[in-house]
């Protein structure tokens, strides 16, 4: 083995070629001896050994290849031994020191824990393909506005595009929403897919019991029939025959006709699917009522449906003659992949955290750095007597490189435990924020990720220390007792702080604009209050209530069983929650004249659901007595209608129409309502949204909104609506036991419409913390450990009458310059993070300087904090004890 510019190779290199041609000669050789011995003419014997001997070429090419693999089999086995000699090694060296390891470890797991966790929902919701046949060719269709905005879909216009378009291999529209189905052994309350002939083309599926729904089902007149997910069949038609079932949905009987496998969710959460050519649609180009997907022809993509499609659109609607809000015709239309409409939104904050996430793991390798160089000066004497016994420097990086990998292990292995119960928790917790979350899971992408993960860990916080600890003076070491060279350490520790407390600020920045974020939303006015309301969506069969007059009559007897709950103080009706994130809207006419167009939320309600959600009437009366179904129709309008439409006037007395949004518009001449009272503005759509124009009709005067559905709402006077959950099921069921009941609170609804940046906040927020903590934990050790060195330099500065303030403000100083200089490192990365966070933001700016101010106080609180503990405790020292020692 030879030397090289100081450095000893690791594994020698052996001439194989050289070997075999020296061995061939010397065989070749031998015969000829031989052979002249024997009488041969010298040149006779050379030819007649070559002819015997054969190709030599051929052989010794063989003979190369015979070495080559002793060779390679000679190195992989020196290899795995020096390696698990390494690794045997390194376990005693962590096991010696358990509290390193165990700290080492934890840190570990925390970072890598944090990345595996968000990058396994980053890999189901936005990696992972939509659990459909070939998901590449499905697509979202919608209807450009002016706006430039997509919308929901009209009939007619699907149902042209669906004879002219070849793109596609089906085009499907459908919709979908919550109703009673009867049937089962009890009521359901079920969410029911409504869906056009091309439905099972755009998803081909196999059912496992029965038929899907063919051309001769979508037809009108035809028979209705229904499929059932495989969790319907078994849960709700349990005890039957499920082909051949009879269910009645909506008041209509479908006979169920086969059964769908569990795993196929679309639209999501639906339980039945029906055609919805056996329902009633308007024909109107401007009643966007429903949504369509598309299966592209292999081949396509969506700017090839978008180029048939647009002009096509606007053809058909240039012959549209309906002067009636010609605003809400199509200006052409938006084709999108399909995951980009399921998965929404929600890539930005994924992306964000998986920034954050990455952050964690750095500020984890630049503490366990510092902790393994502080270690590696403990292990000075060790290095240099190995080095003296013959170890390169090869050998010796690779030991310690060996005890990074077998740290980086064990973290990765505790990270994967951390993120199989994170995600547990955040699947039952975060249900509501993120789509296709029930599927997130530890698959082996996630595995990939988190191996590739340890590794650069390993090699990010366990290389530098190496390299480092090699660069001592070796002789000096031992001749020093193992105390070794410092000298180059002061400016490495201080990178390395000045690193974790940059990344620090810039993740304790992001989790401050976002809780600066979400305070401002929840300051926010919603205009009602829920926290003490109980609801039910109640949805009646149309077999037993056939007639609109039924239904007015049952939500009167409903509500005046609900008011006799007792501990409820008010009661009401309502076609929309607040905050439920869907209401009907649409273009209406005002004071009784069809020229004059506004546009407002459509909302049919009672009227004790003002008192029970606490909307403020402003002006005017609620209904009463007078506003009976046979009286003169009468609304209330919300504050910004009549800012809007009416402003510096006196809206009570004038009058709106309900549009296209109910029947009562086609009457001639229209049925307008008279304005009888202003109430507060209430956020329906969301908090961030404020308050829009709104119309509050009567349900004893306008019941057809209400004929599939509405919530009935019960307001706890004890301020628990638990208390009178139990009360509202007794009188639901005691109204009508065919009435399927899903009682809930609507301060949940509201907690719903917030679960997205909740979660975002939540994950940051943990992300800063961590990073705050790891940041003083580095701190702490780098200045300990320059304690523990300059303990004779401070005995003698004390010795000499220095006092004990005046040595701790020396090191607090020494201390404090990095962290200063990190806080200026971190404020620019804050300022590109802020830029980038910009979308997720409500009421705050991104540079908001009092968000980054307190975070720079609260890094300069705790960096000083962590370096005053270890100072304080070196001045404590007896000088005298200490310069006896050294």
């Amino acid at each position: 083995m030879t030397r090289g510019s100081g450095r000893r190779r690791i594994f020698p290199r052996f001439p194989a070629g050289e070997d075999v041609d020296r061995e061939l000669r010397a065989h070749l050789e031998l015969c000829v001896e031989e052979l002249v011995g024997a009488g041969w003419d010298p040149g006779e014997a050379r030819a007649e050994a070559e002819r015997r001997f054969g190709d030599s070429g051929r052989v010794a090419r063989k003979c190369r290849a015979i070495s080559k693999r002793h060779e390679r089999a000679v190195r992989r086995t020196t290899m795995v031994e020096s390696l698990s000699q390494d690794i045997r090694y390194a376990v005693r060296v962590l096991v010696k020191s358990p509290g390193f390891s165990l700290v080492a470890i934890a840190i570990l797991a925390l970072g890598i824990g944090a990345n595996a966790t968000v990058f396994s929902i980053v890999n189901g919701v936005l990696l992972e393909p939509l659990p459909f046949d070939d998901p590449e060719e499905l697509v979202w269709v919608a209807e450009r506005m002016e706006s430039g905005g997509g919308n929901w879909v009209t009939w007619a216009n699907f149902r042209d595009w669906r004879a002219e378009a070849r793109s596609f291999q089906g085009l499907a529209a459908y919709n979908a929403w919550n109703t009673t189905v009867l049937g089962g052994a009890r009521p359901a309350y079920a969410h029911l897919g409504v869906v056009s002939s091309d439905f099972w083309r755009v998803f081909p599926s196999t059912p496992v019991a029965g038929r899907l729904t063919g051309d001769e089902d979508h037809r009108e007149g035809a028979p209705p029939v229904a499929v059932v997910s495989e969790a319907f069949a078994r849960d709700v038609l349990g005890g039957q025959q499920v082909p051949g079932a009879i269910v009645e949905i909506s008041g209509t009987r479908h006979e169920v006709v086969g059964v769908i496998p569990g795993g196929f969710d679309f639209p999501s959460g639906a339980q039945l699917w029906i055609p919805t050519e056996l329902t009633r649609k308007s024909e109107s180009r401007t009643s966007h009522n429903w949504r369509v997907v598309g299966r592209l022809h292999e081949g396509l993509g969506p700017g090839d449906a978008f180029l048939e499609l647009d002009p096509l659109t606007l053809r058909l609607v240039a012959m549209e003659t309906e002067e009636w809000a010609p605003q809400y015709l199509a200006t052409g239309v938006v084709v999108t992949p399909l995951r980009d409409q399921i998965v929404g939104d929600t890539g930005r904050p994924l992306t964000l955290l998986m920034g954050a996430a990455a952050f964690v793991l750095l500020v984890a390798c630049a503490n366990l750095a510092s902790m393994l160089l502080a270690r590696g000066t403990t292990r000075a004497r060790e290095i240099a007597v190995r080095s003296a016994m013959g170890a390169d420097r090869g050998r010796i990086v690779r030991q310690f490189l060996s005890e990074a990998l077998l740290l980086a292990a064990l973290g990765g292995a505790a990270g994967l435990g951390l993120t199989l119960a994170t995600l547990r928790v955040i699947q039952v917790t975060g249900s509501d924020s993120i789509p296709r979350l029930e599927s997130v899971g530890i698959d082996g992408t996630v595995l990939l990720f988190t191996l590739a993960a340890t590794l650069l860990t390993a090699l990010a916080f366990g290389l530098l220390p190496a390299l480092r600890n090699m660069e001592s003076d070796q002789a000096q070491t031992l001749r020093s007792e193992g105390r070794g060279n410092e000298g180059y350490k002061g400016k490495i520790w201080g990178t390395l702080v000045v690193a974790e407390v940059a990344l620090a600020l810039v993740l304790l920045t992001g989790s401050g604009l976002l809780i600066r974020s979400f305070s401002a939303i929840l300051s926010e006015n919603a205009g009602f209050d829920g926290e003490d309301v109980a609801l039910s969506p109640v949805a009646l069969s149309g077999i037993r209530y056939p007639e609109l007059e039924n239904h007015r009559l049952f939500w009167e007897e409903m509500l005046d069983r609900t008011q006799a709950v007792p501990g409820v103080s008010a009661a009401g009706l309502i076609s929309s929650l607040p905050l439920s994130g869907m209401i009907p809207s649409g273009q209406l006419a005002l004071d009784g004249d069809v020229s004059l167009l506004g546009n407002a939320n459509y909302v049919v309600a009672s009227e004790g659901v003002f008192a029970a959600l606490d909307i403020t009437l402003l002006q005017g009366r609620v209904w009463d007595e007078r506003d009976g179904p046979d009286a003169a129709h009468t609304v209330l309008v919300s504050r910004s209608f009549a800012e809007t439409y009416w402003p510096g006037e006196n809206p009570i007395g004038r009058q709106v129409s309900g549009g296209g949004m109910d029947s009562n518009w086609s009457q001639d001449p229209p049925v307008f309502g008279t304005v009888v009272g202003v109430v507060a503005d209430v956020r329906f759509r969301a908090l961030t949204r404020a308050g829009r124009p709104t119309v509050y009709w009567y349900y004893r005067q306008r019941p057809g909104r209400i004929q599939y559905g509405a919530s009935l709402l019960a307001e706890s006077a004890s301020g628990d609506p638990a208390l009178v959950a139990g009360g509202l099921r007794e009188a639901i069921q005691a109204a009508d036991s065919d009435v399927a009941i899903q009682l809930g609170y609507l301060r949940e609804s509201v907690a719903r419409s917030m679960a997205e940046r909740r979660f975002t906040l939540l994950i940051m927020s943990g992300f800063g913390a961590i990073a705050l903590l790891l940041a003083a934990l580095g701190i702490y050790g780098v200045v300990s450990y320059a304690v523990a060195r300059r303990s004779r330099e401070m005995g003698i500065r004390l010795a000499l009458g220095a006092t004990s303030s005046a040595v701790r403000g020396m090191v607090l100083r020494g201390a404090m310059g990095p962290v200063a200089l990190g806080l200026l490192v971190g404020v620019a990365g804050a300022w590109t993070l802020s830029r980038i966070m910009a979308g997720l933001l409500y009421e705050v700016e991104p540079n908001d300087p009092l968000t980054l101010m307190g975070v720079v106080v609260l890094l300069l609180v705790t960096g000083w904090i962590a370096s005053w503990i270890p100072a304080r405790r070196g001045t404590r020292v007896d000088p005298m004890v200490t310069m006896r020692v050294e």
